[in-house]
């Protein structure tokens, strides 16, 4: 081989090598993609059988894939303080809370904002205390030592009203009011225990008392009544701390979740969690939380 042939050879096994370390260098250079990290506060599961909520964090996971692209973890193990904790610290991205736990936390993590809210189209949110139309208690007050039905998968507004209403009217929680607090196994069925005289009083959603009306029309008209209901609940939450997502991950997560009611997959998460759209906050969302947090004002221990 000549000196000349050497010289290109050598050259060309130093570019070789160049190469190679330079691919491998921006190899090691390029992070692969965290997973989003997302808290769903466990007021949303109360009572749930396991298998509930490990659907719908499945569920939701398959959907924020399907549109966003991003990678997506829902922790559903934490309390709404827990997840503003971890939001506030960019130990999580994005956290899921009801309107007043959103309300409760923001007062502690001022940098915490709304992003998106959870919209069923078919009604406001309020909590009804239904007694049978023969029982003439006034107040719930009037229904102590009684049974009441708190049936499971009754979300935590439901609870919170009645707690609070227990507390203001008769100076008692639920279980030290009540005779006994049954669980059954469905709202629909804890009405119709109220119809048959069975139970003297439930606790039942906006979305459960209409589907009832509509299901059993003369049940409800002949046999039950509203002894109390509260205030009207903004929609739940999604929020995020302000600086603690990149754009680019909070625009995709955003622009994803507003189309997840036109797949299929979003539309079956959406029954399961009761809700027809995400929708981008209202200007007036910070005023209803307000005025429902007058209502319902932070706990003095957080939950």
């Amino acid at each position: 081989m000549t000196q000349a042939n050497k010289l290109i050879t050598a050259s060309m096994m130093a570019a070789l090598v160049t190469a190679g370390l330079l691919s491998f260098v921006g190899a090691q250079a390029v992070a692969p993609a965290k997973d989003v990290r997302i808290g769903i506060a466990k007021t949303f599961f109360t009572d749930q059988p396991k298998s509930v909520a490990e659907v719908a964090v499945s569920d939701f996971d398959l959907v924020l894939k399907k549109t966003t692209g991003l990678q997506g973890r829902l922790n559903n193990k934490l309390s709404a303080f827990e997840v503003a904790a971890k939001l506030d610290a960019k130990e999580l991205d994005f956290g899921i809370f009801f309107a007043h736990e959103f309300g409760w936390v923001q007062k502690k993590h001022p940098e915490l904002q709304p992003l998106l809210i959870a919209v069923n189209k078919g009604f406001v949110e309020r909590a009804y205390l239904i007694v049978h139309k023969n029982n003439p208690g006034k107040t719930v007050a009037d229904l102590a030592g009684k049974k009441i039905d708190v049936p499971v998968g009754t979300i935590e507004p439901c609870r919170l009203f009645l707690g609070k209403i227990c507390i203001e009217q008769a100076q008692k929680t639920p279980e030290a009011l009540f005779g006994s607090i049954e669980k059954s196994s469905a709202q629909m069925g804890a009405l119709d225990n109220v119809a048959r005289q069975q139970v003297h009083a439930t606790v039942v959603d906006a979305g459960f008392l209409e589907l009832y009306k509509d299901v059993k029309p003369a049940v409800y008209e002949k046999n039950l009544r509203v002894l109390q209901e509260s205030v009207v609940f903004p929609s739940p939450v999604i929020a995020y701390k302000k600086g603690g997502v990149a754009d680019s991950v909070l625009n995709s997560f955003r622009d994803g979740l507003l189309k997840a009611h036109t797949i299929p997959e979003g539309r079956d998460m959406m029954r399961g969690w009761k809700i027809d759209v995400f929708e981008a906050t209202p200007k007036d969302y910070a005023k209803s939380v307000a005025d429902l947090l007058k209502v319902f004002p932070a706990p003095d221990s957080p939950r």
